[in-house]
């Protein structure tokens, strides 16, 4: 992942209105027109080519050659053997208690590394050559790759092209929960040409409904059958990603050091475990899989998550569902069936929860607020 945090570059922060109680202390920006249209431009010509389609895009990276091929890869994807030559070796080192360590392990000599969180990759010119574990993908315009956490995946230093690259080159959009995880995305423009790599465009939009759908990307992408489902979803995401950017309601933030240790939850437990309920309302949640997170037990866990909550873990839970559902529905076109599963519940406890909170089932709701 083309992540570099130390470059000093700026990035684009965009906030909604009504997420962050207590946001960074940022200074509004004079106009960044160039960056602003090269993250426009490249999400615009994604959301085209997805237009365009008829098969969801949307290539999962695998550790080895042979699980990636039991996919449903589309025709045109090539792929090559490349063997890793060196050892893999364990990230340590000092690390700032507040935030967790992206990058779990590396392969020097291959230029690969092992990341903490998931991310995708798409490839808006050119045909890029992308390194995965022991293999390459050969890919086109249009493609786009997701990375789960772990996958093996090329670092920044080299280009994404393989052999002798000749004149050509290629522009990639990485797309990443990086280090405001659980609470929006980054996006980064990369540039490969020749023997250079060269990073781009960094933005950061922090919108809860783009983290969850990035992780209904994640949950969608096990289950080999929903083809319609995941294309839908990635375009879903891209069209929201499109509209943030181009609204241009952008400011800079500060430099990375305050940047970071502002944005990320502490090593409270707690605080911990409610970023993770919030990344993961689209799967089974439960006392002790949130506790065993958090590194408690269930008892100490419940005790100490309404002290520092004010709620139970099930009102918690059941209300960050409500408010993810209702976000769904009033800004995207989802299905209500899809709607359900995104937030962890079948259709008919979506139903009940409207009609208990709202008084109104899940599609009066979209109508009235539509």
């Amino acid at each position: 992942m083309p992540i570099d945090n130390s470059t000093g570059r700026f990035a684009i922060c965009i906030w909604p209105q009504d997420l962050s109680r207590n946001p960074l202390p940022m200074r509004k920006s004079a106009a960044q027109p160039t960056t602003q249209m090269r993250l426009a431009e490249a999400l615009t010509q994604l959301r085209f080519r997805l237009d365009q389609t008829q098969i969801s895009p949307l290539i999962v990276a695998t550790h080895t050659l042979a699980e990636l091929k039991r996919q449903k890869l589309p025709a045109h994807l090539k792929t090559s053997t490349k063997k890793r030559i060196g050892p893999r070796v364990s990230v340590r080192g000092p690390r700032n208690f507040r935030l967790p360590r992206l990058t779990l392990a590396q392969w020097p000599k291959d230029g690969l590394v092992e990341q903490a969180l998931p991310s995708m990759v798409c490839v808006v010119r050119g045909q890029a050559d992308l390194r995965v574990a022991d293999y390459i993908l050969h890919c086109q315009p249009g493609d786009f790759i997701f990375y789960p956490a772990g996958t093996p995946s090329a670092n920044s230093s080299r280009p994404h092209l393989e052999g002798d690259a000749g004149d050509r080159s290629c522009d990639l959009l990485w797309i990443f929960p990086g280090r405001i995880y659980g609470e929006g995305l980054e996006c980064a423009l990369c540039h490969s040409q020749e023997g250079q790599h060269i990073g781009g465009e960094h933005g950061w939009i922090k919108n809860r409904l783009l983290a969850q759908l990035f992780q209904g990307l994640e949950d969608e992408r096990q289950e080999s059958n929903h083809y319609d489902r995941t294309s839908h979803l990635l375009s879903t995401l891209i069209v929201l990603l499109t509209h943030r950017i181009t609204t241009g309601d952008y400011i800079i933030p500060p430099h990375r050091a305050h940047s970071e240790s502002s944005a990320q939850p502490g090593n409270d437990p707690i605080e911990q475990a409610c970023v993770y309920i919030k990344s993961h309302l689209g799967s089974h949640l439960t006392i002790e899989i949130v506790a065993r997170h958090a590194c408690l037990s269930p008892s100490v866990f419940t005790s100490r998550f309404k002290k520092q909550t004010g709620n139970t873990f099930n009102q918690y839970v059941t209300t960050l569902r409500l408010e993810r559902a209702s976000a769904l529905l009033c800004e995207t076109e989802l299905k209500v069936t899809e709607i359900s599963k995104m937030v962890g519940l079948k259709d008919c406890q979506l139903r009940t929860l409207f009609v208990r909170n709202k008084n109104c089932s899940p599609k009066e709701f979209r109508n009235k607020n539509s």
